[in-house]
């Protein structure tokens, strides 16, 4: 019995690099949407205006930064407690989902589409997977990290929300 434990540490590890590998798709997903070719902010508030009118720069930066930084503390924690990785890889599969809706509701490509479904849905799927074969699965685990990986995905369109009530309040005069 011992040996299989131990196959099943073994392939967990190998197959843990599926986190470090969400990790570089997070990167190549913001070139996506940024760089090359680029557009996502002005393609999201075409499709969504009324969640994206608030969207700035320096939000944006930090929360794609900080969805890099997720993947890559997911990675580091990924044996002690996988709930943080697949917390990101939930948050980048619900991601490309949302890409997909958008794409077909603008009937158009919408950057970050080739990079989530092409990465972050099969790397997602793979990390769930990896886990779900580990002695350590709890499906109480898996659940709850999807479940948070589709909250997080709330937190910019809150930061959205709180910009534009500063802005509405400085603005109207309040505090002068």
């Amino acid at each position: 019995m011992e040996r299989d434990k131990g196959e099943f540490t073994r392939r967990w590890d190998e197959e843990s690099k599926v986190f470090w590998y969400l990790t570089a798709a997070s990167c190549a997903h913001v070139v996506e949407e940024y760089f090359w070719p680029g557009g996502f902010l002005e393609a999201a508030k075409e499709v969504a205006p009324e969640a994206f009118e608030n969207a700035s720069l320096p939000i944006i930066v930090g929360v794609n930064a900080s969805m890099i930084a997720g993947c890559a503390f997911g990675s580091l924690m990924r044996k002690k407690d996988p709930s943080y990785g697949l917390s990101m890889a939930g948050l980048l599969f619900f991601n490309a989902l949302l890409h997909l809706g958008a794409s077909l509701k603008a009937r158009k490509y919408v950057p970050g589409l080739a990079t989530g479904l092409t990465l972050y849905v099969p790397l997602a799927v793979k990390a769930f997977s990896a886990y779900r074969r580990s002695e350590r699965y709890r499906l109480s685990t898996a659940l709850r990290s999807a479940a948070q990986g589709v909250a997080l995905h709330a937190v910019p369109f809150v930061a959205f929300a709180v910009r534009g009530r500063l802005e509405k309040r400085g603005s109207s005069g309040v505090g002068e």
